[in-house]
């Protein structure tokens, strides 16, 4: 085949393959494509130079291609004649950076890497969402401490003059209320703590000393401290008041051991169990619970009963035997000192008391003036035998002769529980 005939076969195929809409980069023709054009180019000893020119942009400060479809959402700068692109602001930020060294105190070095145009202010803070001013305190503040020495930092430091004693103070050594008053620590404190102590603890008393607005129940737990605040909290509850004109409620002080737990209760609750020491008790009367009868029928019934129990404690005292001062529980030392704590299920191991006297302690061994009562030292037993406090003071295993107030006919039984 001669030369010519090639070079017309070569040039035939080219053009209809450029005329078709296949012909395109991952066309299949490409293969052939370029063979036939290496032929053409080797008959007619021509040179060939291609020049490929991207619709897209590479990034100012990553060099990551950005697609033309993309450009939109990329940031383009406004640089002339040509446009210049970052992919995302992370890349302006940290171009931005890398130019000021980290300050962005001189904005004016940061400039497009291919033309050296300004990058505008605008773009900058815009990237930075508009914190460049926080930045460049923050810049300044490490170079002056790098800068200045321990006794220099120290004058520099942010103080605030006490509203109570007027003392000039660095602001880490006050408390600032909600209402925005400073106080020196040690004078706010004396003072909440003063106001504590004499259980003047409404809002009209414990307020700002400076403005009418009241601390903060947190406020005042930073300001004293658990212990002191608790003692607030007891304040506090003792002086809760009723509603005006609320007839339907009373307020109820617990009788558990130590417990000064108080709370509202409507009239006609005949049941209640504190949340704080779990001690149960009829609200109404004060009384042990008593279900199936009213609080005149619990009460006549104690009243009948009074002389048994008179004769029933002679009968502990002649058996060696000794009530709890608390809780009524009837108790024997087995061994030991005569320092008891009662461990029943309303004291709980937080009654303490003599076991030759009576006397109820105010702490375990605690010293008090001991005038030993006159009872028989029981025999000793290989075990103690714990009971359950009865609500009548009653030796559990005995037996009297009390009536049943839900049934007069039928005397009471009490048998022995063990816990």
């Amino acid at each position: 085949m001669s030369a010519n005939n090639t070079l017309l076969i070569c040039t035939t195929f080219l053009t209809e393959v450029l005329n078709k809409k296949s012909g395109i980069i991952n066309s299949v023709h490409i293969p052939q494509f370029i063979d036939k054009l290496y032929q053409i180019l080797t008959l007619t000893e021509t040179q060939l130079k291609v020049i490929v020119k991207p619709f897209g942009k590479n990034c100012l400060h990553c060099g990551s291609y950005i697609p033309s479809f993309n450009l939109s959402s990329a940031i383009g700068l406004w640089c002339k004649p040509a446009d210049h692109f970052f992919c995302s602001t992370a890349c302006l930020k940290r171009h931005a950076l890398m130019s000021t060294n980290s300050t962005l105190l001189d904005l004016d070095y940061v400039r497009c890497p291919i033309c050296r145009s300004s990058i505008s202010v605008e773009q900058i803070n815009e990237a930075f969402e508009g914190k460049i001013e926080e930045i460049q305190r923050d810049a300044c503040d490490r170079a002056l401490n790098m800068l200045l020495d321990d006794e220099s930092k120290e004058q520099l430091l942010p103080k605030f003059t006490c509203l109570i004693c007027y003392t000039e103070l660095k602001v880490d050594q006050g408390i600032t209320l909600e209402c925005d008053h400073r106080f020196c620590v040690n004078c706010i404190r004396q003072q909440v703590e003063m106001l504590i102590e004499s259980a003047q603890v409404s809002d009209e008393k414990l307020k700002c000393p400076n403005c009418p607005q009241a601390l903060s129940v947190y406020e005042i737990e930073d300001i004293v401290g658990p212990e002191l605040f608790a003692k607030y909290e007891k304040f506090r509850l003792r002086g809760l008041k009723l509603e005006p004109g609320d007839e339907n409620s009373y307020i109820f002080h617990c009788r558990g051991a130590d417990c000064e737990y108080i709370c509202i209760i409507e009239k006609g609750v005949n049941e209640f169990e504190c949340p704080k020491c779990n001690f149960k008790c009829c609200p109404m009367c004060k009384e042990d619970i008593h279900k199936g009868s009213t609080c005149e029928q619990y009460a006549k019934w104690k009243e009948e009963n009074a002389k048994g129990d008179k004769e029933f404690e002679q009968m502990l005292r002649d058996e060696g035997l000794l009530k709890c001062p608390e809780c009524g529980a009837a108790v024997q030392r087995i061994s030991g000192c005569q320092y008891m704590v009662c461990s029943s299920s309303q004291c709980q191991g937080r009654t303490f008391f003599c076991y030759d006297c009576g006397i109820k302690l105010e702490q375990d061994h605690g010293a008090h003036d001991c005038k030993p009562r006159n009872h028989n030292p029981a025999p000793a037993v290989p075990h103690a035998i714990p009971v359950r406090p009865l609500p009548f003071g009653i030796l559990p295993g005995r037996r009297r002769g009390g009536r049943n107030p839900k049934n007069p006919k039928r005397p009471v039984r009490h048998m022995r529980q063990l816990s």
